[in-house]
């Protein structure tokens, strides 16, 4: 008896990987062009034939989209990799492609919005170093409180949405993509002003530096990957950089300069627009070997495998 129960625990500790084509058949009616859906019912994300809505709890699951989910009522406990979250109403929890994501308990009056996007979805060229800082929040931290009058603005954008999903007009993607844009920025300021916050009560000096830091390695991180260039433009030795880089984030410099390329080497190989060899190309790798060992030893694959997943 005790091996057979083992053996179901074991069973249901298996990662379940959502499919696209499972989840906008699920979301058919509330999808565009296979690569956006906005929904109010986030059960249904995880409701699959194989489980059961009755079974939803304590399963980990893992998404190749992006998920991102607003509460608007009661709470709901949720389990990020190894981290605990709870999503009470007016917080945004971000899931991240590829990240194990587990429900482990819910309210019976809890409700939510729920935007699934693809990568490939929103180009976010324009906005890279944005895109960057607000991903490095929701890598570190999963979730943002959401002021009262952004929350108002995401319900009616939200609103806005489904209406052009149900319309399927002329440019609806278009439209949406640009509604999508506003939920970002407003993210984006959010995530600003508790920057400004935190750094007004700190000591100035450190987070000075590490600011000057990121926003040097955003604008060379493509051709400038060694430590030295960018002390010589702060005007420090490399081994005093790297000792307050790592004092003000818990990183080195070099591990943020390799978290930029690595982010934007996934972003460019899931595009679907690029070739390894010209993703290697564009981000100045010796040749597409060097590019292949250094994206493995990051990501834990090679750039092919990572394409196809």
């Amino acid at each position: 008896m005790q091996s057979e129960c083992l053996s179901k625990m074991k069973r249901k500790r298996k990662v379940i990987q959502i499919s696209p084509d499972e989840l906008f058949k699920t979301f058919e009616n509330e999808s565009i062009e296979d690569c956006f859906i906005a929904s109010d019912n986030i059960t249904d994300i995880v409701t699959l034939d194989r489980i059961g809505k009755e079974n939803i709890l304590h399963f980990p699951f893992r998404s190749n989209e992006v998920i991102v989910l607003v509460c608007t009522g009661g709470s709901l406990k949720a389990k990020l990799e190894t981290r605990d979250f709870v999503l009470e109403k007016n917080v945004l929890l971000a899931i991240l492609p590829n990240r194990i994501f587990e429900i482990t308990e819910y309210s019976s009056d809890f409700r939510s919005i729920a935007f699934i996007l693809k990568t490939s979805f929103w180009d976010k060229k324009e906005s890279f170093s944005e895109a960057m800082e607000l991903q490095q929040h929701f890598l570190n931290e999963g979730g943002m409180k959401l002021t009262e009058n952004c929350m108002k603005e995401t319900l009616a954008i939200y609103r806005l949405i489904k209406n052009r999903i149900a319309e399927k007009g002329l440019f609806s993607r278009q439209i949406i993509q640009q509604y999508v844009n506003v939920l970002f920025y407003n993210a984006y300021a959010i995530l600003q002003q508790k920057n400004r916050q935190e750094t007004a009560e700190k000591p100035p000096a450190k987070e000075f530096v590490f600011e000057q830091f990121i926003r040097l390695v955003e604008r060379n991180y493509r051709e400038r990957r060694e430590i030295g260039f960018y002390a010589d433009k702060l005007h420090v030795t490399a081994k005093y950089l790297s000792a307050l880089i790592r004092s003000a984030s818990g990183k080195t410099a070099a591990q943020w300069i390799r978290e930029y390329l690595t982010i934007e080497a996934k972003m460019l190989l899931k595009s679907g627009k690029m070739s390894v060899q010209q993703v290697s190309n564009e981000l100045n790798f010796h040749d597409q070997s060097h590019f292949g060992v250094f994206f493995k030893k990051q990501v834990g694959c090679s750039p092919k495998v990572y394409q196809k997943m």
